[in-house]
């Protein structure tokens, strides 16, 4: 505490300016400036890519026989697509011509079997197929004929394979055989008509 006369005057203050009241009406201006962050200094490239498409591209790096299937034509390579659609073809001509060789050889054909392969998709494919043939048996005369030319008609489609080929060629040997047999009894039929016999000889006619 400080002590001073009585009477004496007091001594004025500092002078202390008054500040000029905030303009409480003044705008603050806030400036964004957009910037490209690829254009920063250290800044990597931005991976623009669908997950569908760096899922893809892992399946690239990886070994086929190590690939996952996956069932969706969005999540696999180009050539797995490729190889699904080749599969795709292949698994509905080969059902559509071993059916054609069940329903050609009639009571002879037996059931179809296939072979399948796994596709990229996971699913099975048919690539293969046969049909077993079991000919009928105890049929004589133009009934025998007529199944073996069924046999041959169902083993020649277009497309056939070797294996068929066989098959068709088998049966045209059995039809021509057959015929032959039929010729041959025909004739001695006909001899035995005339009352000539089975052996060669002059025929006399007397009247």
């Amino acid at each position: 505490m400080s002590l001073r006369p009585l009477g004496a005057k007091t001594s004025p203050g500092p002078n202390f300016e008054t500040a000029a009241p905030i303009n409480s009406t003044a705008s603050i201006v806030t400036v964004i400036q957009q910037v490209d962050p690829r254009s920063l200094s250290g800044a990597g490239t931005i991976d623009t890519k669908s997950p569908a498409d760096r899922q893809r591209d892992l399946r690239e790096a990886t070994p086929q026989n190590a690939r996952a299937p996956v069932t969706s034509p969005a999540l696999m390579t180009a050539r797995e697509r490729e190889i699904t659609h080749e599969l795709q073809s292949r698994d509905a001509i080969v059902r559509t011509e071993e059916e054609s060789h069940q329903t050609l050889a009639g009571a002879n054909a037996g059931m179809i079997s296939y072979s399948y392969t796994a596709g990229p998709d996971g699913r099975l494919y048919v690539t293969g197929g046969k049909v077993s043939i079991h000919p009928l048996q105890g049929l004589k005369g133009a009934a025998a004929i007529a199944n073996q030319a069924a046999i041959a008609n169902a083993a020649s489609m277009p497309g056939s394979s070797a294996a068929d080929f066989n098959v068709a060629q088998g049966a045209s040997r059995n039809i021509s055989a057959m015929i032959a047999t039929q010729a041959i009894a025909a004739a001695e039929s006909y001899r035995m008509t005339l009352g000539l016999g089975t052996a060669s000889g002059n025929i006399d006619i007397t009247g």
